[in-house]
Formats: structure tokens, C-alpha cells, sequence
């Protein structure tokens, strides 16, 4: 299938999707780098409210002129003519302009369902790789939505939503240093949030935090513990996902005054496991890092986690391991 609009799009607005608190700030400094004067639309999951109520500053801080809930939680795993349908009336229903009459559509999150829609109307639109790195391992974001909602997995496969690989998709965008495929060819955008925070005027990288943070961190700690969602994922159960951080409690943290910064979606109870850690409640990408601290620790612990890839001018970096199955066992 050809992937072209017949209609001549608006050349001032741009259209941007994305599902993780991760997607969201990759989003954010995007549009501030590349469509600054552009009319920028963003699209949100319904879930993301719980994580980010504020969604509305998007707004007022103008990273985004419009901003919509796009109701995944009402769309059934189904038949996939019949998410197709849903997903466009949903579409119709709260997006007050029609897809063809972007200039151009970026999508985060690609696998989920509104890329079906566009797919469906021929809509060409940029792919961003979900995480970093995650391009070069499409089968760590297939097979754990395979596990909970396989439907939903097997409908984005079979469309190339994991790797990109739909004819629909013009260009990818990825960290190409945490890549292990060749992403040299043209075809591939390298897009690094480091850099683009790093490089953003002072005054507006704060307004940016202000919008996941009210105030900076005061900490005593040594270290920074990432943690990962591995239970949701289904990748391993709740009391295997806890076997796992008592393990390194006990082995390579042992002694370490830490402070833990949970995934934004891990609901694990991590002050039963490290009763003497400081546990970091708010919700904000761990990108932000190296900025929301009085005085920043300077090391970083992780077990498998995407988020140290922008991070790694800015802590040194512990990898703990990358096999949660044998770490628990």
C-alpha cells in the first residue's frame, strides 16, 4: 500500500503522539526544536492522567497549542476491523481537525492503535523508537504486551509497529548510540534528549521541569536506584520482581544510601524492601535528572532500564544486570 495524502496539508501544524512519561518530554523538546512556529497538536492517552493530572500545562507553558485524551481504555481488544473503527470515531470525535490536514504526523508509541488509523487513510507519518534503544529490540516491547493483551501485539506485528517497518512510516527517529543495528542509512534520525536538554535556554529547560516538578530535590543519598516495571510488563510476577531488588539490596547495594526513583509505572512498595532509602514520589521522566537536584548524587544503579542511555555524561553508571528471570531465581 502507498502511503500518500490526497489532500495538500496545512503547512503551520504538526501533529504529535505519545504514551510514556519518556515519549512525552521527547515530544515536548521536539516540537521546541523543530516546529517552534508551528500550530503543535498532541495526543495522550486517556491513563496518562493518572501519572500526570497537570496534562492541561501543556498548554499554558505552550510546549503544545492543543492537547486531547485519546481514549484507549474504551477501545475493546477485538477484531482488528473493529478497533479500526473505534479508534477512528474516537478520533472524530475529539480531534477538531481531520488527519489529512497535518504537515506532518509524528508517532511515539506506534504499536498502539491510532497508528491503525492512520495506516488506514494512507496518512505517512515519523516513527520514534519507543525508549532508548529500544529499536534494536523490538521482541522486549512485543512480547510483554504478548503476555497481557496479545490481540493488541499481534495486530501491531503484523503492521510493523514495533520496528518501524510499515510502508506508512517515512522516517525513524532514535538514540542511534544505544543501537546494536546498523541505522546509518537516511532512513534514521538520531535524536538524543540529552543533548536537546542540555543545549535548551536556562529559563525555558526550568518552565519544562516545572511542568513534571514543583521543586528541586534534597537528598543525602549516594546513589540513584532505577527501578523497572517488570511485573507489569509480565515479565515476571510481583514476588519474583521483589525477590530480585532484596537480592541486590543484600548483594551489590549493600551499604549504599540510596535514594529510589521507581519507574513511573512500577507500583512495587520499595520502603519494605529498603527501609533506610529515600523514596522519590514524584513522577517525571528520569531523563530530568541531572537538573532537579540541590546537589545531585553522582552515581546511578539500574537493572535493565532504558532511562541511563540519556544519562550517561551526567552519573556513573552501575548496571546491576540485564536478566531479571536469573537474578531472581
Amino acid at each position: 500500500m502507498r502511503c500518500t495524502s490526497d489532500k495538500t496539508p496545512s503547512p503551520s501544524l504538526v501533529l504529535y503522539h505519545a504514551v510514556s512519561s519518556y515519549q512525552l518530554l521527547e515530544m515536548m523538546l521536539h516540537r521546541l526544536y523543530f516546529h517552534p512556529d508551528s500550530r503543535a497538536v498532541l495526543l495522550l492517552p486517556d491513563f496518562i492522567v493518572k501519572k500526570y493530572p497537570q496534562y492541561k500545562k501543556l498548554t499554558a507553558y505552550h510546549f503544545f497549542d492543543e492537547v486531547y485524551l485519546f481514549p484507549y481504555l474504551h477501545i475493546p481488544h477485538r477484531e482488528e476491523s473493529q478497533i479500526i473503527d473505534d479508534t477512528a470515531r474516537c478520533y472524530r470525535e475529539i480531534v477538531p481537525h481531520a488527519v489529512t490536514d497535518f504537515s506532518a504526523v509524528y508517532v511515539a508509541g506506534a504499536h498502539f492503535y491510532f497508528s491503525l488509523y492512520l495506516i488506514q487513510n494512507r496518512i505517512p507519518f515519523v516513527f520514534f523508537e519507543d525508549a532508548a534503544g529500544m529499536l534494536s529490540r523490538p521482541e522486549e516491547l512485543y512480547l510483554p504486551l504478548q503476555r497481557t493483551f496479545p490481540i493488541h501485539a499481534a495486530i501491531a506485528r503484523r503492521h510493523g509497529l514495533f520496528g518501524g517497518d510499515n510502508p506508512c512510516v517515512t522516517r525513524i527517529i532514535c538514540l542511534k548510540r544505544a543501537q546494536t543495528i546498523d541505522v546509518s542509512g537516511e532512513r534514521y534520525q538520531d535524536f538524543s534528549v540529552e543533548d536537546a536538554l542540555e543545549a535548551l535556554p536556562a529559563r525555558r529547560r526550568k518552565i519544562l521541569i516545572r511542568f513534571f516538578l514543583r521543586r528541586r530535590i534534597r537528598t543525602r543519598a549516594q546513589g540513584i536506584l532505577l527501578t523497572q516495571r517488570f511485573a507489569g510488563l509480565g515479565v515476571l510476577s510481583e514476588a519474583e520482581q521483589r525477590r530480585l531488588y532484596e537480592r541486590l539490596r543484600d548483594g551489590p547495594l549493600h551499604g549504599v544510601r540510596l535514594l529510589i526513583k521507581p519507574h513511573p509505572d512500577d507500583t512495587l512498595s520499595y520502603a519494605d524492601i529498603f527501609p533506610r532509602a529515600e523514596i522519590l514520589r514524584a513522577v517525571f521522566p528520569s531523563e530530568l535528572l541531572p537538573y532537579v537536584f540541590w546537589k545531585k548524587p553522582e552515581t546511578l544503579y539500574t537493572f535493565s532500564s532504558t532511562g541511563c542511555e540519556n544519562l550517561r555524561r551526567h552519573f556513573i553508571i552501575h548496571q546491576l544486570g540485564r536478566d531479571p528471570h536469573a537474578a531472581c531465581l
